[in-house]
């Protein structure tokens, strides 16, 4: 970690927050968090804003200068800082990772979507505008303040990583015109579109059978990888360990097997896969933030 960056804790008041422009920072000392921001400019420009005085933010000490419709992506654990928002320009939007968790289809792009900082409304406008819009009925959302109103920026939420993810398939992971870019870059998608499949594949595979006994060997063997390089591309798709998706996956399963007031909590962590009471009770508490027979109580009442 960089000398000097410190830690932030975000406070949620909704699974989506929402920092307003007269909110934003005008400036903020370098840190990380484990959440996922995204800073963007609408293309409303402030009356008297100096033209030429562009929002600045450094992400892993890559300056990133924003523009009107700039989508900027800062992702878990990555250091950050605001240069420069002077004419408080800026709209954040901030979310845990964790809602993504029960979607497994959204899994194997996370490997891609970090890839992605800057969407550029000059460079990328087709990318920029489709997701500006899924924004702006978040900001809309937020606004009305209804009774479902979280519930709907959510909703957004997963509508502008569908089109963020349909959009990676189409313009990454598919074979493209081999008349129009060069052989190496054509073999690339189509190793890419390949290993995408076979770690999307092994993703359904723990998942179907999270409660037997898997090992890293048998999984890798499913999609046709040797352990050794399975372990650093799932880790590199997925954002998790093979051990770390098992156990969430598991976890899940206990969540699933929890609705029935008649099975016990030692039923419950066998069926889900776990060898002990003990280390499913410590686990559980890890994920879920309380003990197994806490979450019957309060979610089942």
């Amino acid at each position: 970690m960089k000398k000097g960056s410190s830690h932030e804790s975000i406070q949620y008041n909704g699974a989506v927050n929402v920092i307003r422009s007269e909110s934003y920072p005008r400036a903020f000392p370098l840190h990380w968090h484990n959440h996922v921001e995204i800073a963007v400019w609408t293309e409303e420009t402030k009356p008297g804003a100096d033209p030429d005085n562009r929002p600045l933010l450094h992400v892993n000490q890559t300056a990133y200068r924003m523009n009107p419709g700039d989508i900027l992506f800062i992702w878990p654990g990555e250091m950050h800082e605001i240069v420069g928002n002077k004419d408080g320009r800026l709209t954040g939007l901030q979310f845990s990772v964790a809602l993504f968790d029960a979607l497994p289809d959204f899994t194997p792009f996370f490997h891609f979507f970090r890839t992605y900082h800057q969407i550029s409304h000059a460079e990328q406008p087709e990318l920029a505008s489709r997701i500006m819009t899924h924004i702006r009925r978040m900001l809309s959302a937020q606004e009305d303040r209804d009774t479902f109103s979280g519930v709907k920026m959510v909703i957004c939420l997963y509508e502008m990583f569908m089109d963020f993810g349909i959009y990676i398939k189409n313009t990454v992971l598919e074979e493209t015109n081999p008349g129009s870019v060069g052989a190496g870059s054509v073999f690339e998608k189509v190793n890419a579109s390949r290993t995408f499949e076979k770690i999307s594949d092994a993703c359904s595979f723990i998942i179907d059978n999270c409660e037997h006994e898997l090992t890293l060997e048998s999984a890798a063997a499913h999609a046709g990888f040797s352990a050794c390089y399975f372990s650093r591309i799932f880790k590199q798709f997925t954002n998790y360990n093979f051990v770390e998706y098992l156990t969430l996956q598991r976890i899940k399963r206990a969540q699933l097997l929890l609705a029935d007031p008649d099975k016990s909590i030692t039923e419950t962590s066998y069926q889900a896969g776990f060898k002990s009471i003990s280390t499913f009770n410590r686990v559980f508490r890890q994920y879920r933030g309380c003990s197994p027979s806490e979450y019957r109580k309060y979610y089942l009442r």
